[in-house]
């Protein structure tokens, strides 16, 4: 029997996520569903290279992602930096890209989070 190439199986987020702890897992879970719910059209993309799970609009293109990291999630917003972040989540200082740092199920925040999705999405669309 013959195995298919590596080059031929499509990386999954369920890949990405393989690994990590089952808390990462279940944040990264909730995550995932806060986009998705609040971005319906986002298609979902893993992101071997990058380690994370990438969210794209057909019109908009890439706007936020996920990345597992040993001892929490970040939701990465691409141009993060550019948003007004009233609640104080957005870490990072490099010149586009923020981050939300979750460690725990508190930290997923629902309003302000979504608040901040849609102000990426909005900002792409600009």
């Amino acid at each position: 029997m013959t195995t298919p190439s590596s080059a031929s199986v499509e990386t999954t987020p369920e890949h990405i996520l393989l690994g990590h702890s089952p808390r990462i897992q279940a944040l990264a879970a909730r995550l995932r569903g806060l986009v998705r719910t609040t971005v319906p059209d986002a298609t979902e993309r893993a992101y071997p290279g990058w380690h994370g799970i990438g969210y794209r609009h057909p019109q908009c293109g890439y706007f936020c992602g996920i990345f597992p990291q040993e001892n929490s999630v970040w939701l990465l917003f691409e141009y993060g930096a550019l948003l007004a972040d009233p609640e104080s989540l957005l870490e990072g200082n490099s010149k586009q890209t923020r981050y939300v740092d979750i460690r725990r199920q508190q930290d997923i925040r629902v309003r302000p989070i979504k608040r901040l999705i849609k102000a990426a999405l909005a900002y792409r669309k600009r």
